[in-house]
């Protein structure tokens, strides 16, 4: 998410406002979240956070008797995120925060603070994890979640702070994260036989931004990207040094990301002649093919390596 992410600067004029306004509307309608939220339990405890794939491991750990609720939805741009009056109100009846960090949320202090929530538990997955890259005001790169031995650092986390906001659940998160785990260290065994299957000279991978270093690292892979962190187009040398990677490694394909405009990196494909793939869900939940996050990393991973082992 580093590459898109920018400071929500009308905060200051307008959240007064929101939040006002979100006072006076009543409770969403059943199965109304702000992203991919499943309609609320009755009792359940209701639990906020940034992106989908966060939301959906917090439901594969809490189960029944968790809502999770994604502020951004499917498809949408974390990174251009700006928070609603529904999102305030969620936030402040929420029991549980859960944030990616690293830059990820940099709306999160004014947002608890306009649903009056000062109290509310908040937990950071990133933190204490090792950190690649940079990301939003040199913090780091933050997608750790695409790299599934992160994920399981996150599950563990989830199911640590669940337990700490609801006791009596403890036996079911520790059972259900556990059989989460079984499943994420299953999918990380998949994955490396699939990237077996990309010849060793075609192993890199353009995109458009800087969200794969822990992916790439993890799984042997190059990345190269043309937006980093601040979300700033690459200058003409920097570019034409990109061109260059392309042609000099014969990289068959160039990859876009669902919720960006793929304009810069389908150009590259035209200068380069290559293969544009435009269809990689780093943060998406909730959409076609991407019921869950391990849907969402298979689905990922297949258009990867079918798009790699072509011939240039």
């Amino acid at each position: 998410m580093g590459g898109r992410i920018r400071r929500i600067s009308v905060f200051a004029i307008v959240f007064l406002s929101l939040f006002l306004a979100a006072c006076g509307q009543g409770p969403s309608p059943s199965g109304q979240t702000g992203g991919a939220g499943e309609p609320a339990s009755s009792g359940a405890l209701e639990v906020v956070t940034s992106i989908t794939p966060i939301a959906d491991m917090i439901r594969q750990v809490g189960g029944d008797r968790v809502h999770a609720t994604a502020l951004v939805p499917p498809g949408a741009d974390p990174h251009d995120y700006s928070p609603t009056p529904a999102d305030v109100r969620t936030v402040s009846q929420a029991k549980l925060f859960v944030a990616n960090g690293l830059g990820a949320e940099t709306y999160i202090q004014k947002l608890i603070q306009s649903s009056g929530r000062s109290d509310l538990k908040i937990i950071t997955l990133s933190n204490g994890l090792p950190v690649l890259g940079q990301g939003e005001g040199g913090t780091g790169n933050p997608h750790m979640w695409l790299d599934p031995n992160y994920a399981v650092k996150y599950t563990e986390k989830i199911r640590d702070a669940l337990i700490e906001v609801d006791p009596a659940g403890a036996a079911e998160y520790r059972s259900r994260a556990q059989t989460y785990i079984g499943q994420l260290q299953d999918l990380d065994k998949w994955i490396r036989s699939e990237i077996a299957q990309i010849p060793a000279d075609r192993r890199t991978m353009v995109v458009f931004h800087d969200a794969w270093p822990y992916f790439c690292k993890e799984y042997g892979l190059e990345q190269v990207y043309l937006a980093g962190s601040s979300g700033a187009e690459p200058s003409p040398r920097d570019y034409a040094k990109i061109v260059q990677t392309v042609r000099d490694r014969h990289v068959p394909a160039v990859f876009g990301e669902a919720g960006f405009n793929p304009k810069l990196i389908s150009r590259l494909a035209e200068d380069t002649g290559v293969r544009f793939v435009d269809n990689l869900l780093d943060d998406t939940v909730g959409g076609p093919g991407s019921a869950t996050y391990i849907d969402m990393m298979k689905f990922d991973v297949q258009t990867i390596v079918s798009a790699l082992k072509g011939t240039s």
